[in-house]
């Protein structure tokens, strides 16, 4: 019905409007002759004059047709480019809602595929994966007239995709199937119809991963259908890209889980040897400790009159030296307990930790005056047992370092840090070298002699570890014989994203 209307408005027209003025001409002759009696010379000048009118208007006809079927043409042909167009857009949005939904890279090229051979009027289109070190093409989608072929399975030489090199650098090949090598690819080829095919490149991140077929009998690829290709090709990379980063992600987190979990045994094991060996200090080193100070302190009561003043001095000594022995193995043990400490978080008031640790060091040296200044309300999220242990170490520093100050002052508050609330205890003691800041933390190191103020070493490193263990940190600011002031934060666990 198309095609014959447009015969009729097209072709027809002129015709009509010929028939129309030769009838009129033909209808006024006859009656002008029977009026005159006869084909006088008025009755040849009618006639003329219709003629003359008659082939005019047959030529503006002519010429209105032509105008008109140019512009039918021109109609059909843009709105034949508009719906190749939309079907493009319906293409290119298919594929990008597929990335959003995360469907796999066959799942895409294969719903993709089949319309972009429609769109492209070939008979056979391809979505290629490369293998450039084996050298090999691999399918990922094929679709021709009849059927479509998602996943891989038919591999072939990648010398039927023309120069790879070009194809690197984004540069499409046209490939002529009568002059590939005699064998089942080129016969598969001329016998689906294709005689000369395009390959498209593949390529993001700027690397070639594949490419995208297509062809059928000789002839031009009009440049819209290329660029189409083009378009489709880009997407497809894209998505084949970003399959293989999710694969490569799980995998890595995949080896990742092992890992921890194989370090978990481990450190499971660790724990169990370091307890083994906890039990056998705690057992083995004492027995021949509590010896010595106990064969020490027979011979210092037992052979009194019997020693000089500088024998008992030596056993005293040596009393001394292993009751700090004692102490030495309980610190160490301590620090090893609160390095695999399991911790229990909860709302904890420091305050009132704090306020009892005072109360504790005053009933201990109760000729001692000195001022304690203990903010109120100050809680945080920590393990009670831990942060107390925390505590008595600082306010017990702080409590022996001022023992030889007129009048010592110890504070413990909080202030506002950049990273949250930062706790301190301050006091106007010994106070240390910055320079020496440094090792305060470290087992062992002691910025002040043993006979100035006693002591192992190890207090500091344990609060170092609780606090590490909690997420938070410590330093510390002082001056010699100015004070030091010891600042430390614990993190909430939802603040660790725990």
């Amino acid at each position: 019905m198309k095609n014959l209307a447009r015969w009729l408005i097209g072709r027809a027209t002129p015709y009509v409007v010929l028939a129309l003025p030769l009838a009129l001409t033909a209808f006024a002759t006859a009656y002008v002759a029977f009026l005159a009696g006869g084909l006088g010379w008025r009755a040849l000048s009618v006639l003329l004059v219709g003629l003359a009118v008659s082939a005019a208007l047959f030529a503006i006809a002519r010429v209105g047709r032509s105008a008109r079927v140019t512009a039918l043409t021109q109609l059909d042909q843009a709105q034949q480019a508009l719906a190749r167009h939309n079907r493009r857009l319906e293409i290119l949005h298919a594929i990008d809602r597929a990335i959003v939904t995360g469907e796999s890279p066959d799942a895409i090229a294969g719903a993709a595929i089949q319309p972009l051979r429609e769109l492209l009027g070939v008979p056979r289109a391809v979505v290629n994966m490369f293998d450039l070190a084996k050298g090999e093409v691999e399918w990922l989608a094929a679709a021709g007239r009849r059927r479509t072929h998602v996943g891989p399975g038919v591999r072939y030489s990648i010398r039927l995709m023309g120069d790879i090199e070009a194809l690197k650098k984004g540069e499409p090949q046209i490939i002529d199937a009568h002059s590939l090598p005699a064998g089942l690819d080129k016969d598969a080829l001329l016998g689906s119809g294709v005689e000369l095919y395009m390959a498209v490149p593949m390529i993001a991140g700027g690397e070639l991963i594949g490419a995208i077929s297509f062809g059928g009998p000789p002839g031009p690829f009009p440049p819209e259908r290329v660029g189409i290709a083009l378009e489709v090709a880009t997407q497809l990379a894209i998505v084949i890209m970003q399959a293989r980063l999710r694969e490569r992600v799980a995998r890595q987190a995949h080896e990742l889980e092992l890992r921890v979990r194989e370090r978990t045994q481990e450190l499971q094991i660790a724990n169990k040897e370091l307890e083994s060996f906890s039990y056998s200090v705690s057992h083995d080193l004492r027995a021949p400790l509590r010896g010595i100070d106990g064969f020490s302190q027979i011979l210092l009561e037992d052979y009194h009159e019997k020693l000089d003043d500088e024998g008992k001095k030596h056993l005293n000594r040596i009393r001394a030296s292993t009751q700090r022995m004692g102490v030495l193995i309980d610190d160490l043990l301590e620090l090893a307990r609160m390095g695999r400490a399991e911790l229990h978080r909860k709302p904890v008031s420091l305050s009132d930790i704090a306020r009892e640790l005072v109360a504790e060091l005053r009933n201990e040296e109760q000729g001692r005056a000195v001022r304690c200044e203990i903010h109120d309300g100050l809680v945080a999220e920590a393990d009670p047992r831990l942060v107390r242990v925390v505590l008595a170490n600082l306010l017990g520093n702080a409590w022996k370092f001022t023992s030889k100050t007129r009048q010592p002052h110890i504070a413990f508050g909080a202030e506002p840090r950049d990273a949250g609330t930062a706790y301190f205890v301050r006091d106007n003691g010994a106070g240390f070298d910055m320079a020496y800041a440094g090792k305060l933390f470290q087992p062992f190191q002691r910025l002040h002699g043993e006979s100035e103020f006693p002591g192992t070493g190890i207090g500091l490193a344990t609060v170092h570890r609780i606090v590490t263990r909690h997420g938070g940190r410590i330093w510390a600011e002082g001056s010699v014989n100015g004070g030091a002031t010891f600042f430390f934060t614990l993190p909430s666990a939802a603040a660790q994203g725990g």
